[in-house]
């Protein structure tokens, strides 16, 4: 198997998700063997900081060290923990020292399986904004539904402000299920992304009617998937 390299601390809390799902996943095909993983962990507030300013040069850059990192501690593939920072996922991939598995990428062939074709997204400000999920998901002819400007900035502040340092209420549960109430309700969605690795630990498939497209849980299957090939 080969080892895999997490680029974590996008937030903290996410990343134990990871490594968590990683384990218990591969353990249910593989009992009493751990899968080798190595995690270099970053700081998602100035992570945050440069993707919130556009600084896209320096986000790249800190990015590349945490890969040569990775690569130098046995890696033979890596993942980033975190959906924002594919805002530069495509300029990475070109002087990556690793083989690198988009959560993007690994979110549309969930969606193009299960044949849905019009799709909300939740995630931080530069997620909703910046267009990288609409457009691959629109280079596969499915139609991304994003919130209003008012809805981005409350989503964001839950993001930003209580799920990266691990608070849950269940007031800003219920904030996020009624905006994803009313997307759905005016645009008549068949799924729903939850395009930021922290909004697992607030939102689940049992909270919502339609489709819940968990990015964490996605992406480790596809992690797994790629490092047990031979």
């Amino acid at each position: 198997m080969k080892k895999i390299g997490l680029i974590g601390g996008m937030g903290p809390v996410s990343t134990i998700d990871y490594y968590q799902q990683l384990v218990t996943k591969f353990q249910q095909v593989h009992p009493n063997i751990c899968p080798p993983i190595v995690i270099d962990s970053l700081d998602v507030f100035e992570l945050l900081t440069l993707e919130e300013t556009g600084n896209k040069q320096a986000l790249l850059r800190v990015l590349l060290t945490s890969l040569n990192n990775l690569k130098n501690a046995g890696a033979s593939l890596a993942a980033l923990t975190a959906n924002t920072p594919h805002m530069v996922f495509d300029e990475l991939v070109s002087v990556s020292p690793l083989p690198l598995i988009s959560i993007v990428d690994s979110t549309l062939a969930a969606i193009k399986k299960n044949k849905q074709t019009k799709i909300g997204l939740l995630g931080t400000k530069m997620t909703m904004e910046l267009g990288f999920y609409q457009k691959r998901l629109q280079s596969a002819d499915i139609n991304l539904v994003t919130p209003s400007a008012e809805q981005i900035d409350t989503i964001h502040q839950i993001i930003s402000k209580e799920l990266e340092v691990g608070i849950v209420t269940t007031q800003s549960k219920q904030k996020l299920l009624e905006i994803i109430k009313k997307m759905s309700s005016k645009n008549n969605l068949d799924g729903i992304i939850l395009g930021c690795t922290e909004l697992p630990l607030i939102l689940s498939q049992k909270d919502i009617a339609i489709t819940v497209y968990d990015t964490v849980s996605i992406h480790v299957d596809d992690i797994l998937n790629v490092a047990l090939q031979e």
